[in-house]
């Protein structure tokens, strides 16, 4: 990293006072926080709050960032990597949650087990195939969508 930023090593030692604490500096600027939804349907904005949360974990976390969070062999890093995505899931539940509140979904939808499904989707597909094409976003969310619209 200080090769990258063109600084010595110890000038980043001395901003950040351990490991952690410079992971989570670094991930905080790289990903920042969801953008704001722009008008559209309610299946439109959906779409674009998954794909926020989809790219931060293919172009930020990347396959070793994925990889701490499932194996789990340093906890502390595993937090902080959690912690990077959380925003993203968060404001896919929220969503999901203010638009069922609205009537705009099923009112009975379970949105933290939409959001937990559909983040499986991705990650069962890199499991499977080793990406995600175009178009399983899509997909994705026209099986999802089964569960979350309302009937009639």
């Amino acid at each position: 990293m200080a090769e990258v930023a063109g600084v010595a090593k110890t000038t980043i030692y001395r901003r950040h006072a351990n490991r952690a604490e410079l992971l989570r500096s670094a991930l905080a600027h790289a990903i920042g926080s969801p953008d704001e939804l722009p008008d559209g349907t309610v299946r439109e904005k959906l779409r674009f709050a998954l794909g926020n949360a989809w790219r931060q974990m293919t172009d930020v976390l990347g396959p070793g960032g994925l990889a701490a969070i499932l194996g789990d062999s340093d906890p502390e890093f595993t937090e902080v990597f959690r912690g990077a995505l959380r925003p993203y899931d968060e404001a896919l539940v929220a969503r999901i949650r203010a638009d069922s509140a609205a009537g705009l979904l099923r009112s009975d939808v379970d949105a933290e087990g939409v959001v937990s499904l559909l983040l499986g989707a991705y990650l069962g597909e890199l499991v499977r195939r080793g990406q995600a094409d175009d178009d399983w976003m899509d997909r994705s969310l026209e099986m999802i969508w089964t569960i979350l619209a309302i009937p009639g």
